[in-house]
Order: C-alpha cells, then sequence, then structure tokens
C-alpha cells in the first residue's frame, strides 16, 4: 500500500512508501522519560519501564511486564516535552496475557 506525506507536491519532502513506515514517524518513544517511567503493581521491579521499546523492536518479546498479585498495573508515563497521544499500540502475549480494557 502506497502512501503520501502531503497534499501538495512533495519536492523536497519524504513520501512514505510502507505503512511499516508510518509507525516511526508518529513514535513517542524518544519522547519518554524511561528513566523516571513508574509501574505500580508490576511483578519484578523495573520491568514496566523496559516495555517501552522503539519501533523496531516492537516485536521483541524479551522484555515483558506482569502484575504481581492482581489484574492491575497503573502506569505513571513522563514525557520530556508536549506530546499528543493520537494511538497506542499493545501488545500481548499468545495466551490470555493482554489487558482487557486500558484507560488513558
Amino acid at each position: 500500500m502506497s502512501g503520501h506525506c502531503c497534499d501538495h507536491s512533495c519536492e523536497g519532502h519524504q513520501s512514505i512508501n510502507n505503512t511499516e513506515d508510518m509507525g516511526v514517524l508518529y513514535s513517542l518513544y524518544t519522547r519518554i522519560d524511561t528513566d523516571r517511567v513508574e509501574c505500580l503493581n508490576e511483578a519484578i521491579e523495573g520491568s514496566g519501564r523496559r516495555v517501552f521499546k522503539p519501533w523496531d523492536q516492537r516485536l521483541n518479546f524479551e522484555q515483558f511486564v506482569e502484575s504481581d498479585c492482581d489484574e492491575e498495573l497503573l502506569f505513571k508515563i513522563p514525557f520530556t516535552g508536549n506530546v499528543k497521544l493520537k494511538g497506542l499500540i499493545v501488545i500481548g502475549g499468545e495466551d490470555e496475557s493482554h489487558p482487557s480494557r486500558i484507560r488513558l
């Protein structure tokens, strides 16, 4: 599928030719202050901050977070500047180990 980044002549602009490339353009990963991310109810301390990954590593399942005793994980995600959240990608395991509900 071919996409386009603007509605006028694209001389000097980057054209998006692949849907995969769109994720890189809109990724907020570089704006997350990962050292200050907090996760409550995580089974392994610090695992919550390691689930935020660059776009090209999003399918690497070596780093994950699990809840300790209840079914709720609470994240505090500080950003390094103002951001506009347009979407969220959550990838769970093949079994039932994914969220049934997310609140922002």
